[in-house]
């Protein structure tokens, strides 16, 4: 669980399958902790309820934390998935909007369901509830104040970006646990889009950076700065950091390897 770990913590970011698979199990060994998206940019995926249940039972080395997306969903269906999830052993939670995109004309509201999410902790106490925020202090107080019991702030693409941003919450000591979404830079193109959902913007001192590499260094490059924007991320106070943007094989198969060490 991100608010009963001790010390420093790493979690990838996972898309579910598009249909029911076993690939989860090549979780297994790789990552501990895994952030399980909810049909992220409307695009439908196996329920990260189901699947967070399923790493639960056949990885249990695996600690899955479910994506709650308020967009598109009444109280009453999120709080019947989550009830499942807990009867299945997923004990945490992360409340957020969602996208906006152009067919979905219903939204929840997320603070609500914080609040309902918080009411059903008084029957069954183990789980957590986190939300997100962006780098503005009255965003972050108000989500203290509600109730969050971890937040996950970003994301962040340049290591230069980090000690300023995190400065601008003003943290106090009893405050939840923060963590840092980092994306890593792969591309100039990858970088651009990454800012155009909600990124914060790479300095042009990276993307001179990025621009004057051939194309087949730049991928190691982007793990190497992800690297340093972790370090960055820990030396202004996170508790760890929140790996992004990656397709479900690289979270398998590269990450492994390139994260922590890449040159």
């Amino acid at each position: 669980m991100f608010t009963k770990h001790d010390g420093w913590i790493e979690v990838a970011e996972v898309n579910p399958p598009t249909l029911p698979s076993m690939d989860h199990l090549m979780l297994d060994g790789v990552w501990k902790h895994v952030l399980i998206t909810d049909n992220v940019f409307g695009k439908v995926r196996v329920s990260p309820y189901a699947y967070a249940a399923r790493i639960t039972h056949d990885t249990p080395e695996v600690h899955p934390t479910v994506v709650v997306s308020t967009r598109d969903r009444n109280i009453l269906a999120i709080e019947s998935e989550v009830r499942g999830a807990l009867g299945n052993g997923v004990n945490s939670f992360f409340v957020v909007i969602g996208d906006t995109v152009p067919q979905i004309d219903h939204y929840s509201n997320h603070y609500e369901i914080v609040e309902h999410l918080h009411a059903l902790q008084q029957d069954m106490p183990w789980f957590e509830v986190g939300m997100p925020t962006r780098f503005r202090k009255w965003q972050f107080r108000r989500r203290v104040e509600l109730g969050a019991e971890y937040l996950v702030a970003g994301p962040l693409l340049d290591p230069v970006t980090v000690a300023e941003n995190v400065a601008k919450l003003e943290r106090r000591d009893d405050d939840p646990p923060v963590f840092l979404a980092v994306i890593p830079p792969f591309s100039p193109g990858w970088v651009d889009r990454a800012e155009g959902f909600g990124a914060i913007a790479a300095t042009d001192d990276l993307k001179k950076r990025l621009l004057d590499l051939l194309p087949a260094e730049r991928r190691a490059f982007g793990w190497k700065v992800a690297e340093e924007t972790a370090e960055a991320a820990r030396e202004a106070g996170a508790s760890g950091i929140v790996l992004m943007g990656l397709k479900y094989e690289t979270v398998i198969d590269e990450a492994p390897l390139a994260w922590r060490g890449a040159q």
